[in-house]
């Protein structure tokens, strides 16, 4: 069960959690903005969206020049400027549209690295074992992140929560080294429609698609799960235990498919994984009591992070030069702005049942995306 490429994917996996914290730490984020900024929750829901948009659309512009880019320094320069943005979005919190403009900025720079960090991994073999250990990862800091925001709100404020952010983007600047230097394709004009027609073949669009509605309801249910525990009276200190809980219980999620690698295929993990998501959804629901918060959540950080490196390694084998990986991940991240945007429609009044009601939704949509994708690619095959 030796992971290959250790160095590399262990680089690659930082470099990637980093540039995701404004998702991994999404609900305690909502909450500082609200609680510590005097951001309405719509307002606040809005700001986590204009930052995902920004992100999704460079990254899907770095997709389509992925084969001939130097990651290295594109991760570099753009890690440089987002260290700027995020200290500018703590300075600002609560001057709502200056601090839109930090947060697109910082969108745009921490996609671009995003993507960057994430296509790498398609280059190097084993990369499904590198996938599992990326959203790991995310998971143990998501966790970490979810249980020290909430409890210790109050002294961190949003200085110190974009502070720390800016903070970790240096961090990822010293691994960027480990990105690849060298153009996956260098052939010229020869090949320079090379990542748009692996991108327009049905089996990419699909599971493109699919990637971008799973994200769409996780971080639809997300922006406001710690929220809702404050709606149904649970205390601070329960709320980032539970969250803290359910990003762990994740771990042994993401880490089944460095066991197991691709034995059982894509489709059939991702249906029994999406499943259990709904089965959490359907509980939270009808939630009115604590048992009920911390079984959904659980069932959501499960189904989360062992979806997602079957998602990935199922992109990646549509091109090893990474260009399928590198724009789903960009339209992942768009989905990651839809969500929250249309979570922030529905939850008027307090109903957060029709949040988990619309992530639901999407998770039927996410099902029959990768349903097709998976059908179109044994044709091909």
């Amino acid at each position: 069960m030796a992971i290959p490429h250790l160095k590399q994917f262990s680089a690659f996996s930082i470099i990637g959690t980093v540039t995701l914290m404004p998702l991994l730490v999404l609900p305690a984020m909502i909450g500082v903005l609200v609680d510590n900024a005097g951001m309405s929750e719509q307002w606040a829901g809005w700001s986590a969206s204009a930052n995902f948009l920004a992100s999704a659309i460079v990254g899907l512009l770095v997709a389509l020049r992925v084969h001939r880019l130097n990651l290295r320094q594109l991760s570099t320069w753009a890690l440089t400027f987002a260290i700027a943005a995020d200290l500018a979005s703590g300075f600002t919190a609560g001057s709502t549209m200056i601090f839109f403009a930090a947060r697109i900025v910082a969108g745009v720079m921490l996609g671009a690295t995003y993507v960057a960090a994430v296509s790498s991994f398609a280059r190097y073999d084993g990369f499904e074992r590198g996938f599992g250990l990326y959203v790991t990862l995310q998971f143990i800091v998501s966790g970490l992140g979810l249980y020290v925001v909430p409890v210790y709100a109050d002294q961190i404020g949003a200085m110190g929560l974009f502070g720390a952010f800016a903070v970790l983007d240096l961090l990822a600047l010293g691994f960027a080294r480990f990105l690849p230097s060298e153009k996956a394709d260098d052939s010229g004009d020869a090949e320079s429609r090379s990542e748009l027609k692996i991108l327009l073949g049905l089996t990419s669009i699909m599971a493109i698609l699919g990637f971008a509605a799973f994200e769409a309801a996780n971080n639809a249910q997300f922006t406001y799960i710690e929220r809702f525990g404050v709606f149904l009276g649970v205390s601070d200190q329960r709320i980032g235990s539970s969250l803290l809980i359910a990003s762990l219980v994740g771990i042994p999620g993401a880490f089944s498919i460095v066991v197991i690698g691709q034995r059982f295929g894509t489709l059939g993990p991702l249906v029994f994984g999406i499943t259990i998501a709904m089965a959490g959804l359907a509980t939270l629901v009808f939630a009115d009591s604590y048992a009920a918060y911390f079984f959904g959540s659980c069932c959501m950080g499960f189904s989360w992070a062992f979806c997602l490196p079957f998602i990935q390694s199922f992109l990646a084998t549509i091109d090893r030069k990474g260009s399928a990986i590198a724009a789903g991940t960009s339209l992942s991240t768009l989905g990651s702005a839809v969500g929250p945007g249309l979570a922030a429609v529905v939850v008027a009044d307090n109903a957060y049942g029709n949040v988990f009601m619309l992530s639901i939704g999407l998770f039927v949509v996410t099902m029959l995306f990768f349903i097709v994708a998976a059908k179109s690619k044994r044709k091909i095959v």
